[in-house]
């Protein structure tokens, strides 16, 4: 659904042409140029249009590369991957000339970082261990930097180190890593995931056996006492990924989840490094074989005995906000702020080893929001603009509505939200909004920013998809009273079918669909931020 757009100057109405089929404003770039040029006010801009010149298709590929990497493992809220999210960023917000908010003080480590708490279960330090006993001269290993718990696996064991490669039992599939043979009183040393060949399984799609849920349940009945998991670098990774606790894992929509067993053992999970020590060889060497080949190993023995530990505790956990700030050219209205804001995390990794990459959601709205930064730093508007990649979206607008309830500007002084989320699949030219009908005036925005200068944007669906209007960031801006609008990539939001999806990779953005969107937002940014009134609060 959407309504027909309309650019209104003067008070002179132009109805553009519908599509029957879609509902939506189709504009002709030639019909938008023409209106452009002959607009009395609010029409074309020469120096906006410089400006949005900066924002680069490359640079936008660039930037979603990076921040659905596999290597960051799907950007939990929080998790090392979403660190390095972040670090990526705020180099972006520097490398712009932008600076942290204006409530930072000089010096500050980490200045562009806003941090917040959530509560959720963290290692407990008291109840963790991973220790060689005997005469085996292995470890030290350190809690964090060579293993971590499982949050639903706890408890202790002890018991000698077996390798049993995947700790994949499935013989109907024609698969069972210890061929029958008994783990009973031994900690087992498994590969997380399942092996990596194109005939084994279902091939390249990774089936439950490799769930860790699946694994445990049916160690325990092999006898194992406690489990060692190997948690690999993820396929098509560019860089090594930092070892870190996983807080939750990841669900996926559409898609039935196994539950933890109900009887458990105590798991770690621990580093190829870690895990080599112990079994007195390489063992990425060793699962590249079974890959390889597609054969199991069998059990192999260590003469490694072991006392493992694994234990959670509810606590408030850190999650970062990254801010920046762009201050107003006008001194009359440098102290009103328009915000431009997209989350930049997403679900993580789920327990079979797959990765929520998030590059649509919202690998693409963060890039968009990077590019808009440099565009408006190479030509800065009348008010002041806050530039905010948001973590916790996925987790209910956990970022956006911390950063409300410490805002670094007073909440009063915040004119207008624009919000990007799903920006980079479905037909190039099309760009949804969702808030119009909340904040009626800012359809008019819109009007003036599709004739500000060319965006690319030839389908503009500003009705429907009202379901969605409370599930991203800009709707805890509309609940203290900001006008904000969301832009996203097309309605309905059935059409992407790898939504929440491990499918939601690098390699189906596209950046030039990107780019448009991220033109249009920067138009409607530029003249919310220069125009002589701010917009009427949301109805």
């Amino acid at each position: 659904m959407g309504s027909a757009a309309r650019v209104d100057h003067n008070g002179a109405m132009l109805v553009l042409p519908r599509d029957a089929r879609r509902g939506a404003a189709v504009l002709a770039p030639a019909l938008l140029a023409a209106l452009a040029a002959a607009a009395p006010s609010g029409g074309s801009d020469p120096a906006a249009a410089r400006a949005a010149a900066a924002i680069d298709a490359a640079d936008l590929e660039r930037h979603v590369a990076v921040l659905a990497d596999p290597g960051l493992e799907g950007r939990d809220s929080p998790s090392a991957g979403l660190a390095r999210a972040a670090a990526h960023v705020a180099d972006a917000f520097a490398a712009a000339g932008i600076g942290p908010a204006p409530d930072v003080e000089e010096g500050a480590a980490d200045p562009y970082l806003r941090p917040f708490t959530v509560r959720l279960p963290r290692p407990a330090h008291e109840g963790c261990e991973l220790t060689v006993l005997g005469d085996a001269e292995v470890g030290p290993f350190d809690l964090g930097r060579d293993y971590v718990p499982v949050s639903v696996c706890t408890g202790s064991a002890e018991g000698e180190v077996v390798f049993a490669g995947y700790g994949i039992d499935a013989p109907r599939r024609r698969y069972a890593d210890w061929r029958g043979r008994s783990l009973k009183r031994r900690v087992a040393l498994i590969l997380d995931g399942e092996p990596r060949h194109p005939k084994l399984l279902d091939g390249p799609e990774v089936t439950e056996e490799a769930s860790l849920w699946r694994k445990v349940a049916n160690l325990r009945k092999a006898g194992a006492t406690g489990v060692l998991v190997v948690r690999r670098a993820p396929e098509g990774a560019a860089a090594e990924p930092d070892f870190g606790f996983r807080y939750t894992w990841a669900r996926w929509n559409g898609y039935s989840t196994l539950p933890p067993p109900g009887r458990t053992l105590p798991v770690l999970e621990v580093t190829p490094a870690c895990a080599s020590a112990l079994l007195g060889r390489d063992v990425e060497e060793l699962a590249r074989e079974i890959d390889a080949e597609g054969d199991p190993v069998g059990v192999l023995e260590t003469g490694v005995r072991v006392a493992l530990a694994s234990d959670v505790e509810g606590d408030r956990v850190r999650v970062d906000n990254v801010v920046a700030w762009l201050p107003g050219t006008d001194p009359a209205l440098r102290d009103q702020v328009v915000v431009v804001g997209a989350h930049y995390d997403h679900v993580g990794v789920d327990p079979r080893g797959r990765v929520g990459a998030g590059a649509d959601d919202n690998a693409s709205g963060t890039a968009a929001l990077l590019e808009i930064a440099q565009a408006l730093a190479a030509d800065p508007p009348r008010r002041s603009v806050l530039l905010c990649a948001f973590a916790s979206e996925e987790d209910g607008l956990l970022g956006s509505r911390a950063l409300l309830r410490e805002p670094p500007v007073d909440r009063e002084r915040i004119v207008a939200m624009l919000n990007l989320d799903m920006v980079g699949r479905g037909p190039v030219e099309e760009v949804a909004v969702i808030g119009v009908r909340q904040n009626p005036h800012l359809g008019d925005v819109l009007d003036r920013a599709l004739a500000l200068s060319d965006t690319g944007v030839e389908e503009l669906t500003t009705r429907g998809g009202e379901e969605l209007f409370k599930r991203s960031d800009h709707y805890a801006f509309h609940e203290v009273g900001i006008p904000a609008l969301f832009f996203f990539e097309g309605l309905p939001i059935s059409r992407n079918r790898d939504y929440h999806t491990w499918r939601d990779t690098a390699d189906l953005v596209d950046p030039e669909k990107v780019r448009r969107t991220a033109h249009l937002v920067f138009n409607t940014a530029w003249i919310l931020a220069n125009d002589d009134e701010p917009p009427p609060g949301p109805r």
